[in-house]
């Protein structure tokens, strides 16, 4: 009881180092998680933006979709703590999701002004589009398996 009395100021300030130290990295994976879903989210954005843009191509889609790109661009710089499985393969995925995306966005861009403006030289967009569409999905699966996110 005596050495209890004597150390107590040790146990205390150990014990609250420790609860600090997982305080610190249960803030840490919180970060983490929620760049993974700011991502996710984003991505679903711009799908769904994407997908209205092909479908009507008015400028108020097209102004939607570039801001959904701008959006993905921002959430997929994102740094990752060694507290997160794949925290190496991650970020580079997420890059190439954005690279694909504005890639992909080009491209429909080109294809539709092309025929609204009654181009014919035009016929090889509309198979770039479809390959860099299922290129952006196949990256953003890939992700979702890496992130482990459903």
């Amino acid at each position: 009881m005596a050495m209890i009395k004597k150390y107590k100021v040790v146990v205390v300030l150990a014990l609250a180092v420790l609860a600090g130290g997982v305080l610190f990295l249960a803030r840490m994976y919180r970060r983490d998680t929620q760049a993974l879903e700011g991502f996710a989210a984003s991505y679903e954005n711009f799908d769904r933006a994407m997908a209205d843009f092909s479908v009507n191509q008015s400028n108020d889609t097209e102004v939607r979709a570039i801001d959904a790109l701008a959006e993905l661009h921002a959430k997929s710089d994102f740094p990752l703590s060694s507290l997160v499985k794949n925290d190496a393969l991650i970020p580079p995925a997420a890059h190439e999701i954005w690279d694909l995306s504005g890639k992909e966005l080009y491209v429909l861009d080109a294809y539709q002004s092309a025929i609204k403006n009654k181009r014919t030289d035009v016929d090889w967009l509309a198979p770039e589009y479809g390959d860099l569409a299922a290129k952006r999905k196949a990256a953003y699966a890939r992700f979702q398996r890496l992130a482990e996110i459903q």
